[in-house]
């Protein structure tokens, strides 16, 4: 199966700009979530088992689908065409015609729930759930950090690639990553990555203690985290906040008026609380579905 191509995934994150200029609470995946995981795993085997489609209009999407194996789909719609999800559901049919099939959709997209209800597919309140959440950027609190430690971004002298993949393995190493050197720079290598706003906290010793990676979307003036981490040797001091409120500033210094940020369900408190603490609050959220 071909892999998700450059021009493929450009449409894509221009169907998730226009997306969030029609209905922000209609939108799964955006514009840096899109890069993101294209990026880390472009060329891999991982990504050599997706399959996907795109419904086009020129060269404009109108709907995507991405099929995660063995049954988990990713798809946005363009908010003015509903009715296509209807294509995008007999394709996931065709991709997996046995076996469970789930898929996730915001709160808010009742004309899609009710699409998918109508074929069988039933929401499942086991399932993690994500809470996006945004803030405006007006007034941004001064970032603290403990004695020793600074802010810095990789487009400044002596950024260090090799420390910042470190810290990104630390800090997911218990949750599994395919960040790698080699990965990790075809990422930097995806719009609309920008080293000035991939940001880490520098620990006294010079290693890397935390990370956030900021995306930054012209069109709609929104920036976004993601993905986020501490090394577990640095947890507890503040860092994490710090760094967050460090983005904020960055984001507004590159125009954004707003950020979203993602947190997890209510098994994983931590995450919550940081986007809390630095002034987020939910704007929508997604309920996983499923079937067979």
């Amino acid at each position: 199966m071909a892999q998700i191509s450059p021009a493929e995934l450009a449409a894509m994150q221009r169907l998730a700009q226009e997306s969030w200029r029609l209905e922000p609470t209609h939108v799964d995946v955006t514009v840096g979530e899109l890069a993101y995981t294209w990026g880390v795993n472009n060329g891999t085997d991982y990504a050599s088992e997706w399959r996907h489609r795109l419904w086009m209009d020129g060269d404009e999407a109108l709907a995507w689908a991405w099929l995660f194996p063995p049954g988990s789909l990713e798809w946005q719609v363009h908010p003015g065409r509903p009715e296509l999800l209807e294509d995008v559901l007999d394709w996931f049919r065709g991709e997996v015609p046995q076996g469970p099939r789930a898929t996730s959709v915001r709160g808010a997209q009742t004309d899609a729930i009710g699409r998918l209800r109508a074929r069988g597919f039933r929401p499942d309140s086991s399932a993690p759930w994500m809470r996006l959440n945004t803030r405006g950027l007006e007034r941004i609190e001064a970032p603290h950090l403990p004695s020793g430690f600074r802010l810095l971004t990789m487009a400044d002298a002596g950024a260090d690639l090799a420390a910042r993949v470190a810290v990104h393995q630390e800090s997911w190493r218990e949750l599994g990553t395919r960040v790698t050197q080699e990965t990790y720079a075809n990422v930097t290598r995806t719009w609309p990555y920008r080293p000035d706003l991939d940001l880490v906290v520098e620990a006294p010793d010079c290693t890397y203690a935390a990370f956030v990676l900021a995306w930054y979307d012209p069109e709609n003036r929104v920036g976004e985290f993601e993905p986020v981490g501490t090394d577990p040797r640095f947890r507890r001091r503040g860092l994490a906040r710090a760094l967050n409120l460090f983005g904020l500033e960055r984001l507004r210094e590159v125009g954004a008026r707003a950020a979203v940020g993602c947190r997890g369900d209510d098994g994983h408190p931590v995450p919550r609380r940081l986007y809390e603490s630095v002034g987020f609050r939910e704007l929508s959220r997604n309920v996983r579905y499923v079937k067979g």
